[in-house]
């Protein structure tokens, strides 16, 4: 019931109410040096037994002000709660007694009590403000009947009480409405901006099947007539895709959802991805379009690459969007430097429409826009310039701009950003690394349900020299370890009969020198990131494996430093931080599987069987697990969805059919709801993701049996 006693507390936490009580203690410090100074005056003009009461009552006031400013930077000594209880206590009870010393004269100080009482209805509500109301009535009522001059002035006191009985009641109902309008903004804006993030992603998912079967259908059909089309429909669906990402990040930030992860990033490569995802658009309205990193920059910088990166390529986007001739410019100079910081400015500058001078004052509001006619030409959600101008300022900062009508405009904003030396830890997804050289053969056992998967980390790890024992269940890998000493574990977390968690648990109790144990898995879900967190284990590679994530894994066991456990999502851009909770929408290739990982697989083996033998187990695999995920949206069977989904993953990774990862991934991350509303669809867009995938897998095999070789880059 105490929680009761703030309800007007924004913040009702320990830190919160302790910051309501140390302004409190600043207050009762001012009180008593006014107070103390008031007691030299009457120390010149008063007789010397009054003196001695002053002296007392200040001695007292002085002990108490500084009792509780203890109390309150002691929070294991007592609790915030406790402290406004016993405040409103005695903070009118202290003024009474200054007011029984000064006699007379304490007329002056009655508007303390209204100052004490007001202070703890505006600060904590009512109830506390009442529990004051009521002790300083009883206070003045002490007052009067021990001071002469009040027992002779009745009419004087009545006229001062009414003041501390009638004003906390009205103000009371004033902070009541106060209250419940406040509560009443802070409901609606929560639920404006679920709403938004809701119908975001509800939108989001049936984009995505738009933009792959569009994908499929330009892959499949040749006629200039049909491409056309496709690359119109393609067109538009990147151009909402954008629309709708900005709503979805508007609403998360409105719901605070998220918040700036400083880590050092190349600031480099993020200018050139903004490049990347800018020049085609500008090259084919025939517009100029560059951006220019200042060389002086030569260090990483500290901030959140993510959120800089949205605002470089929203206003870089707006500024291509709104220019039909001329140029963009997107600069970042710098202006300043010292050994640990840049002082960087970052501007994009444009040729184009310009904004009108009567706009420049709701520019930065959301959904603004200027007036484009009927016909909408530019389009747009009109939030893009509010959360630039949101994310600026968190990084504590201004986006500033000018602009001419038909001349063009320019915005900018003014970093600090720390420098880092360090070299930057490039994300484990990173495909075009090297593969290190591999180390001295260790025995390694390999426990995964997938068949594919299993032969290709076999021969993955063989081909380094290594002894290595596979298991296709938990209960052959313990069997196993009862049999041999292994120097590590490969754990698929999710196989048939249990999972790695549990395997490992049971491989290790008893033990007092176990091997080490890595888990892989393709589950990126953040309740799968705190169990293995929790397990035990030295660290979890995602799927799909690539040899130079493998080989550098086992490299750095023998460091001091374990490998991090890492619940990201496994193929963030590089240079930007981790984002676990943030849905991930990628681009998806015509073809159903990458070249490029045909490649790589190919040269995981000499043996000429080797290739085409995997890819056909693969094709077997996709079938029977995309089977397994249609009989389960049929039965309405979600939880053997979701691990019919993860299996299917894992195997789409590890010979690159890239459209099945994004699927399967969508499927694992989709609710109960979204399943159920749209079964048919799932399972229509699976199976022909399913059928496209098994041709492209069957041609490859045709190809390596007949020894014609499909062009890649290296990755696995």
């Amino acid at each position: 019931m105490l929680i009761d006693i703030v309800e007007g507390a924004i913040d009702r936490t320990d830190t919160g109410l302790r910051k309501i009580l140390a302004a409190q203690s600043r207050m009762r410090v001012v009180v008593a040096l006014v107070v103390v100074g008031a007691e030299i005056w009457f120390h010149l003009s008063t007789p010397d037994a009054m003196v001695g009461r002053l002296v007392a009552v200040s001695l007292a006031y002085c002990a108490y002000v500084s009792v509780m400013i203890l109390l309150v930077r002691s929070p294991a000594r007592a609790p915030a709660q406790h402290l406004l209880l016993a405040t409103a206590v005695l903070d009118p009870l202290a003024l009474s007694a200054w007011l029984v010393v000064f006699g007379e004269y304490g007329s002056i100080m009655v508007g303390f009590y209204l100052f004490t009482i007001l202070g703890f209805g505006f600060r904590t509500g009512r109830p506390l403000m009442h529990l004051c109301q009521l002790t300083s009535v009883a206070g003045f009522l002490m007052v009067l009947l021990s001071v002469p001059f009040w027992q002779q002035h009745p009419v004087i006191w009545v006229a001062l009480l009414l003041p501390l009985v009638v004003v906390p009641m009205y103000a009371g109902a004033l902070i009541k409405t106060l209250r419940e309008s406040r509560e009443f903004a802070e409901r609606e804006s929560q639920a404006k901006s679920a709403l938004l993030a809701k119908v975001s992603h509800e939108l989001r998912t049936p984009l995505t099947g738009i933009i792959t079967a569009t994908e499929l259908l330009a892959a499949e059909v040749s006629y200039e007539s049909v491409t056309r089309r496709t690359d119109t429909i393609l067109t538009l669906s990147n151009e909402l895709l954008r629309e709708i990402n900005e709503l979805l990040d508007v609403a998360r930030y409105s719901a605070r959802a998220e918040q700036l992860e400083v880590a050092p990033f190349d600031l480099g490569q993020k200018v050139k991805l903004v490049c990347d995802a800018l020049d085609a658009v500008a090259a084919k309205k025939g517009i100029g379009f560059s951006v220019a990193l200042d060389p002086d920059i030569t260090d990483l910088v500290k901030t959140d690459a993510h959120y800089l990166g949205r605002v470089l390529l929203n206003l870089a986007g707006n500024a291509v969007k709104f220019t039909d001739r001329g140029r963009v410019d997107v600069a970042v100079d710098l202006l300043g430097e010292t050994e640990t910081t840049y002082q960087l400015r970052f501007s994009v500058e444009d040729s184009g429409i310009g904004i009108p001078e009567s706009f420049h004052a709701s520019l930065f509001e959301p959904f603004a826009q200027v007036e484009q006619g009927p016909d909408r030409r530019y389009g747009g959600t009109g939030l893009g310039l509010a959360f630039s101008r949101q994310i600026v300022e968190l990084m504590g900062s201004e986006l500033q701009f000018e602009s001419k009508l038909g001349k063009g405009s320019r915005f900018w904003f003014d970093l600090t950003l720390a420098r880092s030396k360090a070299p930057l830890e490039l994300p484990d997804s990173t495909l075009a690394l090297p593969a290190p050289p591999p180390i001295e053969p260790l025995r390694i056992l390999v426990a995964e349900d997938n068949e594919t998967n299993l032969m290709l980390l076999h021969e993955l790890l063989v081909g380094d020299g290594h002894e290595v024992t596979t298991c296709a269940s938990g209960m052959a890998a313990l069997d196993a370890l009862v049999e041999q000493e292994f120097d590590l574990l490969l754990l698929d977390y999710n196989l048939g009969d249990m999972d790695g968690v549990r395997l490992l648990q049971t491989y290790r109790f008893g033990r007092t020198n176990p091997a080490r144990a890595m888990f892989l898995t393709a589950d990126t879900s953040p309740q799968t990131a705190v169990r293995l967190r929790d397990s035990g284990g030295v660290g979890v590679m995602y799927k799909p494996i690539t040899l130079a994530r493998l080989r550098m894994a086992i490299r750095d066991l023998g460091k001091p430093d374990d490998v991090e456990l890492n619940a990201s999502d496994p193929t963030p851009v590089a240079g930007s931080s981790p984002r676990p909770s943030r849905p991930v929408l990628t681009a998806i290739v015509a073809s159903p599987i990458n070249a490029g990982v045909m490649e790589e697989l190919k040269s995981v083996s000499s043996r000429s069987e080797f290739f085409p033998n995997l890819l056909a187990e693969a094709c077997n695999d996709i079938q029977r697990n995309a089977q397994n995920v249609i009989d389960g949206l049929s039965d309405r069977q979600y939880a053997a969805v979701r691990d019919a989904a993860h299996a299917l993953k894992g195997v789409s990774g590890d010979v690159g059919a890239v459209r099945l990862v994004a699927l399967a991934g969508n499927l694992m991350a989709a609710t109960r709801e979204e399943l159920d509303l749209a079964q048919d669809r799932w399972s229509t867009d699976l199976a022909e993701a399913v059928r496209a995938t098994v041709v492209a897998l069957k041609k490859e095999i045709q190809r390596a049996q007949g020894g014609v070789s499909a062009d890649g880059a290296s990755s696995l």
